[in-house]
């Protein structure tokens, strides 16, 4: 029924209302009982999930994978595939398969609160789904990456810094501690390996140069030799001082986002009456896990 025209009309008319989405039979689909909140209707989902994504880095450079049925832990396995050239019929060549590795993901809820004037909810002419979706969409896409990189896995996903493998140590960034963790990671990995720093880190390694003035970084793409880099403000920096793991390097198809609970959303009543606005809280739940860790290194400074 989410999916339906009238699902969507009867969702945004009673979100510009200074009440409760009203329980009825149209909605009904789209309802949590846990926390009261109803799901987005079908389209303005896509365009919330389309905004977060441009948002958290993570959910372009990872792997999103959807489990929504319950809140339960699930296990996600991990294996290196087997192939092999076949002389002749053999369907049991498979079975000397590895042992899958098994990784244990849970459901953490991200919770998010926003607010709009009744004046403007009240307004025909505005237009109340773009601009509620997009404050959540983008809130709630940086709280993700934030967590992605530092979570503790403590109601909160835990971050690819807790597992990645170190593949250098430094005492202060340099040419050759940029390639030695470059050189650090398996070839296997290094193939789709990408680069992971803040806005200061770049900068610094934008400008860095060899002893004959060559640059590091390839001011033509955009590569630090020859793999793209993404920055992130949540990346720690070097000055932060021992143990700060400033850059990371690796594959990062296998760092996993699981979303166990589509967005979903509820409005706020009479708490928001006396500052004459309408307000909103909406929810997710997810999880997120390198599953390799391997596959990721970084540089940790002394």
């Amino acid at each position: 029924m989410y999916k339906t025209t009238e699902y969507n009309r009867e969702f945004w008319n009673a979100a510009r209302a200074k009440r409760r989405i009203p329980h009825t039979d149209v909605l009904e689909s789209g309802r949590d009982t846990q926390n009261g909140s109803y799901r987005l209707p079908y389209e303005s989902n896509k365009k919330f999930e389309t905004l977060r994504q441009k948002e958290n880095l993570f959910r372009r450079i990872g792997t999103v994978v959807s489990a929504p049925k319950g809140d339960y832990t699930i296990w996600a396995h991990d294996n290196e595939p087997e192939t092999t050239w076949l002389t002749d019929k053999d369907p049991l060549f498979f079975e000397n398969v590895e042992t899958y590795d098994d990784y244990q993901l849970d459901g953490h809820t991200l919770g998010c609160a926003t607010r709009i004037s009744e004046d403007f909810a009240a307004d025909a002419g505005f237009d109340v789904e773009t601009q509620v979706t997009r404050e959540f969409a983008r809130s709630i896409g940086r709280a993700e990456e934030a967590a992605c990189i530092n979570g503790d896995g403590v109601n909160a996903p835990k971050g690819f810094l807790k597992d990645a493998m170190v593949g250098h140590y430094a005492l202060g960034i340099d040419y050759s501690d940029v390639v030695d963790l470059f050189f650090a990671q398996d070839p296997e990995y290094r193939r789709n390996s990408v680069w992971i720093m803040n806005n200061e880190t770049a900068y610094k390694l934008r400008t860095m140069t060899d002893g004959d003035g060559g640059y590091l970084w390839n001011h033509s793409d955009n590569t630090l030799l020859g793999k793209p880099v993404y920055i992130s403000d949540y990346m720690p920096s070097e000055t932060e001082g021992a143990g700060a793991r400033p850059i990371a390097f690796g594959d990062f198809s296998y760092f996993w986002i699981v979303d166990r609970k589509p967005f979903a959303m509820r409005s706020l009543t009479e708490v928001m009456v006396p500052q004459q606005q309408v307000g909103y809280v909406g929810y997710e739940t997810i999880d997120a896990k390198l599953i390799r860790p391997e596959a990721v290194c970084v540089m940790q400074m002394k």
